[in-house]
């Protein structure tokens, strides 16, 4: 009797034991796409009205020394007979150094840095003004190996593959004057608007 009592028992425990209870849930990942583009400087400033620069000092870009724009380098000029030289800025807004930093920051692999478009014309052209992108340091290579006059759509720096992460560039300005140059009486003072545009395939 205890023997079949015992085998009832172990069958009801092993139906226990094979009972089960299920449940489910999600996991759910959401990354954004990242495309973080900053410029430190303000204004890139060349003012051949200055005289507080005694015409000799230099920026040095891509290997090249550049005369900073002032009075006494223009005069400098004038008295040479040009006929062009390519000045570098009297000072530039926004930062202390002679260079603006462009800080790139992405979680795409291919990207451009390119000038977007324009505002404004120079009565000397806009093509008078050139840049160059020199990098720093993260992933891509500049795409102006020389001072390269200004255009809208030209590219300055990018990456064509693994491209993530923080990517910074010097980026210079340079403004060519010609000994050709008419200047009315009343002198010049324009300024026109770059704006820089980061994008990604």
């Amino acid at each position: 009797m205890k023997k079949f009592l015992g085998f009832w028992l172990l069958l009801g425990l092993s139906g226990l034991a094979l009972a089960q209870a299920t449940d489910s849930h999600t996991v759910t990942v959401k990354i954004p796409p990242v495309l973080q583009l900053s410029l430190d400087a303000t204004d890139y400033l060349f003012d051949f009205t200055d005289t507080t620069l005694t015409g000799n000092e230099t920026v040095n870009v891509g290997g090249t020394p550049y005369t900073k724009a002032s009075r006494a380098a223009y005069l400098n000029f004038l008295d040479s007979g040009g006929p062009t030289q390519d000045f570098a800025p009297t000072s530039l807004g926004g930062t202390t150094n002679a260079y603006g930093t462009v800080t790139v920051l992405t979680n795409r692999g291919q990207w451009t840095v390119k000038i977007d478009s324009i505002g404004g014309t120079l009565t000397l052209g806009n093509g008078r003004v050139k840049v160059f992108a020199e990098k720093v340091s993260g992933k891509g290579s500049s795409l102006t190996s020389s001072p390269t006059s200004i255009a809208s759509g030209l590219s300055l720096f990018g990456a064509g593959s693994v491209g993530q992460g923080k990517s910074v560039y010097k980026l210079y300005y340079l403004f060519t004057m010609n000994i050709s140059d008419d200047i009315p009486l009343a002198g010049l003072n324009e300024s026109i608007t770059l704006n820089l545009l980061l994008s990604s395939p």
